[in-house]
C-alpha cells in the first residue's frame, strides 16, 4: 500500500480518516521482510556494497539472470529491484532485502521465499558470498563495513547515539511480519495481542549472540542497539493496552515526533529548523505542506518493534534467522492475531501485565533469554504456551498446500528449538559455540546456510 503523494493534509484527523478508510474487510494477509549480511566464504572478510563482487554485483545478476526489474538506481548503482509484487531493497551497506508479496495463505509466502532464496543463494555461490541471517553480522566492527552513497544514510548518522547508529545502518538483521487489518477495531486488538507477546517473540527469534567475532553476554544485541540508540523513535505508545486506545493514539504518537527527513526536488534532505510532523501540518516548510506519503516516510524513519502503516501493522521484533526457520514467524503470528480467540487467550496468558512489565520483561530477555524469570516463572513456559494456541489456530484455518499439509509445518522449526532443545537460537550458538565448536567461529557459516 503506497500512500498518496497529491493531496496535502492540515491535520491529524485527516490521517485517521484515510487509515480508516482503506483496509477491506476480506482477503487478511501476511507479509514478511527479511535481512541478511554477506562475507567471502574463504576469507570471512565483509562483503562491500561496490566492486565486482559486491552487493551491487548480486543486484545486477539478479536482474541479467533471473529477470528482476531495476525500481531505484544512480547510474550503475541499484537501490531497489521488484518482480510483480516482491522488491529486494539494501540497507545502509548495501545488504540485502527481501520484501515479500502479502499472500492470504503462508504455503504462498514460502513458494515465494524458497524462489528467492535459491535465486540469492547461487548467485552468491558464483561470487563466492555466503550469506549470514543473524541478528547482528557477527564477525566484523562498524569500520570494517562502508555505507552506500544513499543521502538518507548520511542523515541517520546525526540521528541518535551516533556509534549506535552506525551499528544499527550497517549490522543489524531483522525478520519482520507484516500483518493486516481490517478496520480499527480490528488494527487495535492485533496491536495489542502483539504488544503482549512480544517478549515472548523477541526471546524466541533472539539471534544475536556474537560481536565481531566473540560471543557476548547478550542474546539479542540487534535489540539492545536498536531501542538503545534513539528512544524517543524506538518506542511503542505507552496508553497502548488501556481500553480507549484507538488509531488516533497512536498516530499522534508519530506526529508529536520531530521530522528528521524531509524530501525536496526528489531528493531526501535533513530540514532546518526542529519541528514536529504536527507542527508541519499546522505551519508548513518552505511554503509546502505535507502529504501523505510525507507522513508514511516520517513512520519510517521510526524504528519501535511495532510500527503502524496503512492496511497493515509491521512487527519488527524478530531478529533475522536461517531461511529454514523464517516462515515460523508469519505462521506463528498468523495464528496468534488472525482469530479473535486467540485474542482473549493471550489476553489470559498475560493476564494483569502492564506495559511498564513488559518492557522490562523484554529487556531482561536480552540476556537472560527464555530463563527470563516471569512471575516466579520462566519465559519458556509463555513461549510453549504460545506455540500450542497459534499451532491449534493453523490447524483450524486448514489451508492446505499440494502434499495435503497444514501451515503448521512451519512452525517446526520453533518447536524444535522451544520444546526439544528449550533454548532459542542465540541459546542454542552460545553453547555450541563453547561446547562441540570449541570456538571456532567459522563453523557459523554451515549453522546459517
Amino acid at each position: 500500500m503506497v500512500a498518496p503523494d497529491s493531496v496535502t493534509i492540515r491535520s491529524l484527523d485527516e490521517i485517521v480518516q484515510y487509515y480508516r478508510s482503506i483496509n477491506p474487510a476480506r482477503n487478511l494477509f501476511v507479509g514478511i521482510e527479511w535481512e541478511r549480511s554477506g562475507v567471502f566464504a574463504k576469507t570471512l572478510e565483509p562483503v562491500q556494497y561496490a566492486g565486482p563482487q559486491g552487493y551491487n554485483a548480486v543486484l545486477h545478476k539478479l536482474v541479467d539472470e533471473v529477470g528482476w526489474e531495476i525500481v531505484q538506481h544512480e547510474g550503475e548503482d541499484i537501490y531497489e529491484l521488484q518482480r510483480g509484487q516482491t522488491r529486494i531493497t539494501i540497507e545502509g551497506d548495501g545488504r540485502l532485502e527481501l520484501a515479500g508479496s502479502p499472500q492470504e495463505i503462508v504455503h504462498d509466502l514460502a513458494r515465494e521465499f524458497r524462489i528467492h532464496s535459491h535465486e540469492v543463494e547461487e548467485i552468491g555461490k558464483a561470487l563466492g558470498i555466503t550469506w549470514m541471517p543473524m541478528g547482528l553480522q557477527p564477525l566484523h566492527s562498524n569500520e570494517q563495513i562502508s555505507l552506500v552513497g544513499k543521502a538518507r544514510y548520511s542523515i541517520f548518522k546525526d540521528v541518535g547515539d551516533p556509534d549506535l547508529m552506525a551499528t544499527m545502518t550497517r549490522r543489524t538483521n531483522g525478520l519482520t511480519a507484516n500483518l493486516s487489518f481490517t478496520n480499527e477495531e480490528n488494527a487495535i486488538k492485533k496491536a495489542q495481542t502483539a504488544f503482549r507477546v512480544l517478549p515472548i517473540v523477541s526471546a524466541m527469534f533472539a539471534c544475536s549472540p556474537f560481536d565481531q567475532g566473540a560471543l557476548t553476554s547478550n542474546l539479542d544485541l540487534r535489540r539492545k542497539v536498536i531501542q538503545n540508540h534513539c528512544p524517543e523513535r524506538t518506542g511503542i505508545p505507552p496508553n497502548i493496552l488501556d481500553d480507549g486506545f484507538c488509531l488516533k493514539d497512536w498516530l499522534k504518537y508519530y506526529a508529536d515526533l520531530p521530522v528528521i527527513l524531509v524530501s525536496e526536488n526528489s531528493k531526501q534532505v535533513r530540514p532546518d529548523g526542529d519541528f514536529s510532523f504536527q507542527q508541519w501540518m499546522e505551519n508548513g516548510y518552505r511554503d509546502r505542506f505535507p502529504t501523505l506519503k510525507d507522513f508514511d516516510q516520517h513512520i519510517k524513519t521510526t524504528w519501535s518493534d511495532m510500527r503502524l502503516r496503512p492496511a497493515y501493522l509491521e512487527y519488527r521484533v524478530a531478529d533475522s534467522v536461517p531461511f529454514r526457520s523464517v516462515l515460523a514467524l508469519p505462521a506463528l503470528m498468523k495464528g496468534l492475531l488472525f482469530d479473535s480467540d486467540s485474542w482473549r487467550t493471550v489476553a489470559e496468558l498475560t493476564e494483569d501485565w502492564t506495559y511498564e512489565e513488559i518492557i522490562d520483561m523484554d529487556r531482561r530477555s536480552w540476556t537472560g533469554g527464555l530463563s527470563t524469570d516471569v512471575r516466579g516463572v520462566s519465559l519458556r513456559m509463555y513461549a510453549q504456551e504460545a506455540l500450542l494456541l497459534a499451532n491449534e489456530k493453523l490447524r483450524g484455518f486448514s489451508r492446505m498446500n499440494a502434499e495435503n499439509a497444514d501451515e503448521r509445518i512451519y512452525l517446526q522449526p520453533l518447536k524444535e528449538q522451544i520444546f526439544i532443545k528449550e533454548e532459542s537460537f542465540a541459546e542454542e550458538l552460545s553453547r555450541l559455540f563453547t561446547t562441540e565448536w570449541n570456538g571456532n567461529i567459522r563453523n557459523l557459516l554451515s549453522w546459517c546456510a
